[in-house]
């Protein structure tokens, strides 16, 4: 500011020649520090080249960010148009489109990347000055409210700049802060103050015949950003505080602060959409983040099943990220472009990682999980990289699948009514309304599917030594909880580092129930590698013993494990053991799955032997059981219609009926005639060879058709369904069942024609992925001004 200019002005005071005075004038451009408080003036002629380096920090995160919208919207229009199967000609197209905002955004962030450089644990990138211009700048689009350039960058104008720091123009604190030393409020009074002492100081710096100009708007700019961000609800609430810090500064510059339109757009806050869809809370700098991972439309999840060597499919999933970003850590996750889990502290936290892309093309051919590799631990980093912060980093969210049904059952109405079930549905005009849709309109509405949460991630601390096996995803019973590890290249793309770690929350239970079991029929009921044994069997039983609300009080409890859970299915199993009790338990269980038919479409194959092993059960008692005996129509079997007479064990014969028509292919049939047991393990001898098996199963099928003999003829009842479909014993039941499941489609009771009619994998089950549409408001919130 000392050099010398052209006169703004001459003054002629009298006619005499020479009685001149030079009037110089200097122009500035003014900036506030808030890390520091302090004011820098700096001189119109050096602006010009400053503005230029703080304009470009914030184009390139500019940039980036409307690289990865137009990335986002590219993906959702690719989805939409594979779901319209009618105009599959047009994907190419839309195909390209994705790969070459994929690409758009890949140069975006590598040369954001060159200017921030590579993230370090303790230091984060390299450091910015965060300005605020208190006067709008001319020169550029960017930066009218927020400002950023480089460290280096700016201490190269240490020589050309006036600074005065406003801590030393008063006494009164200008960040106003609680006991713990954080900052909850800035005085305006403390502003008014110190910029009239501000002018007084650029007075006195006035020497000879040079004048520095001190807008009076400077100050009013300044109050407008402080009561901007002290207009916050309660900053005394922990962890609401107004964050100057170098992280704090770094996030908001990665969250694309510096093309904000207005302090208070919004309530003080700005949305940036994308994969990554959040809110930042600019005076906190704390980022409320979704991220879709490895993007909202999810990859196909395939391992190898050993003993065949033959490709077993997990359906298409999902990670669905909620996270509390602060810090550098959080604009590590905001500029990297890839996740990682970390462990600071004993505590499970996320972070960004630069490492190769996940490719577009690549995700649509899935991705392999390796059920033998040793499991990955999470990267450990220094706790300073999340110092002071207690949501820095933290995260939450949940495993999510491509359900590609509402119900897990198709045309179960249909099974009811031709096994006299109406009475277990209570309102009859909805059984109507579903018998009424007609089979386009049924499948067409298949033709939607829906991501569904079916496990939570947790934060905490490593898994303890031992519990976990090997393999990339893993699912085990401890602590009255179903938990789960997957590795970070899984679930949220390649390059993601370490694993991350979860549990199935209660009312995540029946959606677990539901992912599991499918999961299982789409390799045809092989071993389930993903799955530990014991949590299998503990699975297993507690959906026989009651499901959700049975795993709420074992998660509740958080003490079980699966010994003590064996425990309370043995005293499950001997309850219906016992003489007298025995009968009214076995009463109640049929009643259980009775009113719930759809139930036994949750049971895994040792579940549904071990409810034949107890329903066909008779003791001495049951025969004279009042409650084992119905009025039933001899003419067509309904509950007191037309000639009614006692008959036996009629609700335990439904539900074995119910049970085996549930049955969905030759292979689950033999699996689960096998196990009926009190335990679900294979009867002695039937792995001995298939013969020895086929036997066997034989033998089981004629106890399962005495049982339907005894009273009203209820085998009779099985022979007027196999008539019904030209089939005439089980044996042709058994021939009618797939060889192979058909992935992609709902079950269906294998005593309707719907369940014939699926009878391949869906080929369109990938396209079934509905996408949530952009939030308008991200659109627009944080576009730069036109100058």
């Amino acid at each position: 500011m000392s050099a010398k200019h052209p006169p703004a002005a001459e003054n002629a005071l009298s006619k005499k020649d020479g009685n001149t005075v030079n009037a110089h004038h200097t122009s500035c451009q003014c900036y506030f520090r808030p890390e520091t408080t302090e004011v820098i003036f700096l001189d119109e002629s050096d602006s010009g080249e400053f503005d230029d380096l703080t304009s470009k920090l914030s184009e390139l995160m500019d940039r980036l960010e409307k690289a990865r919208v137009r990335h986002s919207a590219a993906i959702e229009a690719y989805y939409k148009k594979r779901n319209d199967i009618a105009s599959q000609e047009a994907l190419p197209a839309y195909f390209d489109a994705v790969v070459s905002t994929e690409i758009e955004t890949e140069k975006a962030t590598e040369a954001l990347q060159k200017e921030v450089g590579e993230f370090d644990e303790q230091a984060g990138y390299a450091g910015l000055v965060e300005l605020i211009p208190l006067e709008p700048l001319k020169k550029g689009i960017y930066g009218r409210f927020y400002c950023y350039i480089k460290k280096t960058d700016y201490e190269a104008f240490s020589g050309r700049m006036t600074v005065i720091s406003l801590n030393n123009l008063g006494v009164e604190d200008f960040y106003q802060r609680d006991k713990g030393g954080n900052i909850i409020a800035i005085s305006t009074k403390a502003i008014r103050e110190r910029f009239q002492k501000v002018r007084e100081s650029l007075t006195q710096m006035s020497s000879g015949n040079t004048a520095f100009g001190a807008n009076g708007t400077y100050e009013a700019s300044l109050t407008e950003w402080a009561e901007a961000w002290n207009g916050q609800d309660d900053y005394a609430a922990e962890g609401r505080v107004i964050d100057v810090s170098a992280g704090a500064q770094f996030l908001r510059f990665s969250s694309n602060a510096g093309a904000q339109l207005d302090w208070n757009r919004n309530e003080n806050a700005g949305s940036i959409s994308g994969e990554a869809e959040a809110t930042l809370t600019l005076a906190e700098a704390h980022v409320k983040a979704t991220f879709y991972q490895p993007d909202r439309g999810g990859w196909q999840l395939k391992f190898i099943i050993n003993d065949e060597n033959k490709e077993a499919n997990l359906g298409v999933l999902r990670s669905r990220i909620d996270a509390g970003l602060t810090g550098f850590a959080g604009a590590s996750a905001k500029i990297e472009g890839n996740l990682q889990f970390v462990v600071s502290d004993g505590q499970q936290k996320l972070m960004g990682v630069r490492a190769p892309y996940s490719r577009f093309a690549q995700r649509q051919k899935g991705v392999m999980v390796d059920t033998e590799k040793e499991t990955s631990a999470a990267t450990s980093v220094k706790a300073e990289l999340f110092a002071g912060v207690s949501a820095g980093g933290t995260f939450g969210g949940a495993l999510q699948w491509l359900k590609p049904f509402e119900s897990l059952v198709d045309h179960l109405p249909d099974m009811l009514r031709t096994f006299g079930m109406e009475a277990s549905i209570p309102d009859t005009k909805v059984l109507d309304k579903v018998l009424s849709i007609s089979p386009k309109s049924a499948a067409s509405a298949q033709r939607v599917g829906k991501f569904t949460d079916f496990a939570a991630f947790i934060a905490g601390g490593e898994l303890q030594a031992g519990l976990g096996g090997s393999g990339e995803y893993e699912i085990w019973f401890e602590d009255g909880k179903f938990k789960f590890r997957i590795s970070g290249g899984v679930c949220l793309g390649v390059g993601a580092k370490g694993s991350a770690q979860g549990e199935v929350t209660p009312h995540q239970f029946t959606e677990f129930a539901v992912w599991a079991v499918y999961q299982l029929y789409g390799m045809d009921y092989r071993y389930f590698k993903v799955f530990a044994k014991d949590a299998f069997k503990a699975l297993t039983y507690i959906i026989l013993m009651g499901g959700e609300y049975i795993y709420a009080n074992y998660f509740l409890a958080m003490e079980a494990d699966v010994d003590k859970l064996m425990r309370d299915f043995t005293d499950f199993i001997n309850e219906m053991s016992k003489k007298v009790d025995s009968s009214s338990k076995r009463n109640k269980f049929a009643s259980f799955i009775n009113q719930r038919p759809s139930q036994v479409y949750h049971f895994t194959p040792e579940g549904k032997g071990i409810a034949l092993h107890l329903l066909i059960q008779s003791g001495a008692y049951d025969r004279i059981d009042p409650g084992n005996h119905t009025l039933a129509s001899l003419v067509d079997n309904t509950e007191n219609g037309l000639f009614p007479v006692p008959d036996t064990g009629h609700e335990r014969k439904k539900a074995v009926l119910t049970i085996l028509s549930s049955i969905q292919t030759r292979r689950e049939w033999a699996e689960v005639l096998v196990r009926m047991t009190d335990g679900g393990e294979k009867i002695p001898g039937a792995s001995s060879s298939a013969l020895a098996q086929a036997r066997l199963i034989k033998r089981q099928e004629e106890l399962i058709r005495t049982f339907l003999q005894t009273g009203i003829n209820q085998d009779q009842r099985l022979n007027d369904l196999i008539q019904k479909l030209e089939l005439q014993d089980f044996r042709e039941v058994y021939r009618r069942l797939k060889e192979k499941p058909a992935f992609g489609y709902p079950f269906a009771p294998n005593c309707t024609k719907q369940y014939a009619l699926y009878c391949e994998d869906n080929p369109w089950y990938a396209s079934l992925c509905h996408l949530t549409p952009q939030s308008a408001i991200t659109t627009h919130n944080l576009e730069p001004v036109q100058k």
